[in-house]
């Protein structure tokens, strides 16, 4: 449209490159149909995902929506749960509670820790990100008495940037299944507080023992790897003992020999199973790793943005680049930005560049100075061209009033 325009007035030999150049240096039309900053290729796995740990030592944690469940005289009430899992075992535990206050979830973090691990760090997700965007979790997120907690029993909190949950996907995936699993189970169906509690640790034991490596179609191969075998040795919803093992209860000896035998027995199970999940279960993450990115750089510290918004794009805020975050392979994918309103972060895919890099010389002109030729192998047609292109574009630049 922009050509057959000004073709009504001009006629610009090579028009289409040079209005191509025109526009993309139009900030104008930048905010409008202007392209984010390309994500480079996918880090590598955190080492907290690949290391052997206990249980929990790292741990994800995150809300899943409200629930509205039926009380006594039939009112309903909300509910959440939530979710903790395990960075490398991939096992869960849910917690249901019944509002988002700090001490609710400060409850709901004991009886996490009383029955699984004291964790050493843990991952949420942003407050801004949370599914209900409430301001109790905001609140709960910010919370000094929170955080005095954590730090008084030496857990560092750590938060993924704003409005990019895919950087915490390992336990976005399970809150998906978690939630997809409470649908299956109750439909439309109005429950109490103690069923939901009940329904949501069965989900928990059915979680903990999906497969983690490939299922084999032959008997004689080993069961698939769950988290409940890095757990506990064996599968949750099956019996402690193999069928066909008999234990005489009466004459049992529970001395401290056949006592530390027993122990001995379980850790080496245990340890059998680490040992698959290196040799499995680590070396399967690979068939789903790959580059995908770009890894040319383009986003600088001091360049003018729009920050992406669900509202109308119009509405976007802008900002500058305070600050770039790269990850440990040197690759940036998310960034400190500056708005009116102060300091935030944000992915690079969620930017939009406003402004462009000063580019090079016209390849023309550094052709010429480096390799200069000599005047009669320029034709005079050639040289015509030049000066015509020249023109153009300050035609173009007075026409869209672009010049100084």
């Amino acid at each position: 449209m922009t050509i057959t325009h000004i073709r009504q007035t001009f006629w610009i030999p090579a028009i289409r490159q040079v209005v191509r150049k025109m526009l993309r240096r139009c900030v104008t039309c930048r905010k409008i149909i202007g392209k984010p900053y390309s994500a480079p290729d996918p880090p590598p796995l955190p080492k907290i995902r690949l290391q052997e740990a206990p249980p929990f030592t790292a741990t994800g944690i995150d809300f899943t929506g409200a629930l509205h469940v039926r009380q006594i005289d039939k009112s309903l009430v909300k509910a959440y749960i939530c979710l903790f899992t395990c960075a490398s075992t991939r096992a869960i535990h849910l917690e249901v509670v019944t509002n988002l206050t700090v001490d609710t979830f400060l409850q709901a973090f004991r009886r996490f820790v009383s029955r699984k691990s004291l964790p050493r760090l843990i991952l949420s997700d942003n407050a801004s990100t949370f599914v209900s965007a409430s301001d109790e979790i905001t609140r709960l997120c910010t919370s000094e008495k929170l955080q005095e907690a954590f730090s008084l029993q030496g857990i560092d909190w750590r938060f993924i940037p704003k409005r990019a949950p895919w950087f915490g996907g390992w336990w976005e995936r399970l809150i998906g299944l978690t939630k997809t699993s409470i649908r299956k189970v109750l439909g439309k169906s109005l429950i109490d507080l103690e069923t939901l509690q009940t329904v949501t640790t069965e989900i928990e034991s059915i979680l903990n023992d999906r497969p983690l490596t490939y299922i084999s179609s032959d008997l004689v191969d080993s069961e698939p790897l769950t988290p409940a075998h890095l757990l506990y040795g064996r599968r949750i919803n099956t019996l402690p003992y193999p069928r066909g093992e008999d234990i005489d209860i009466e004459n049992y000896d529970t001395n401290i020999t056949n006592l530390d035998k027993r122990a001995k027995r379980q850790s080496l199970i245990i340890q059998q199973f680490w040992n698959r999940w290196k040799s499995e279960y680590l070396t399967s993450l690979r068939e789903f790793h790959q580059k995908t990115g770009n890894n040319k750089r383009r986003i600088e510290i001091g360049d003018l943005v729009q920050i992406h918004d669900e509202k109308p794009r119009i509405g976007w805020k802008t900002a500058i680049v305070e600050d770039l975050v790269k990850g440990n392979d040197g690759h940036v994918r998310s960034a400190v930005v500056r708005t009116k309103n102060g300091i935030t972060n944000r992915p690079i895919v969620k930017l939009y560049p406003l402004e462009i890099h000063i580019e090079s010389e016209n390849k023309d002109t550094e052709q010429k100075t480096t390799h200069p030729t000599k005047k009669d192998d320029v034709t005079e047609r050639q040289l015509s061209t030049r000066e015509a292109s020249k023109r153009a574009k300050e035609n173009i630049k007075t026409f869209y009033g672009l010049s100084k």
